[in-house]
């Protein structure tokens, strides 16, 4: 099953919420508690966003954490790829080999397969993703699917 790690989630979840908070820092305290997610790897994420250069951290009261550019300039790739490592959906996708691949039958479709999930991640900006997640707490819309 392809699916995001809690790495992954948790640190979109953080992003979204600084991108509907504005140019304001935002405590690992008050995303915590508004996210319900855990302090300490919520904190590892923070880290690694942070060396990244994805967002910045200020010490101190009034600071915490903030993007360092718009939302709309940020893919989820970009982010996923920062907490996890290259996209990949298999062994064999990207280049990769793997014990079967000279006689595999599914390794050009595999390819495939992940070229378009790296796409769709690579079109898809935390705007977007922090817009649809306010649009759903003020005016339930029904949910869109992505084509993989």
């Amino acid at each position: 099953m392809l699916r995001l790690t809690k790495r992954s989630e948790y640190g979109l979840m953080a992003l979204a919420f600084m991108a509907q908070s504005g140019q304001a820092y935002t405590s690992v305290r008050e995303i915590v508690a508004k996210l319900r997610i855990p302090r300490r790897l919520l904190a590892e994420v923070l880290k690694d966003l942070s060396r990244a250069e994805i967002v910045e951290a200020v010490r101190g009261p009034g600071g915490g954490y903030r993007l360092t550019s718009p939302a709309d300039q940020l893919s989820l790739a970009r982010v996923v790829e920062i907490l996890e490592g290259s996209v990949s959906v298999a062994k064999c996708a990207d280049g990769g080999r793997c014990d079967l691949s000279p006689s595999c039958t599914i390794q050009e479709g595999i390819n495939l397969v992940a070229q378009r999930v790296k796409s769709v991640l690579d079109d898809f900006t935390l705007a977007q993703l922090a817009d649809c997640n306010s649009h759903s707490q003020q005016d339930p819309q029904p949910a869109h699917e992505v084509a993989v």
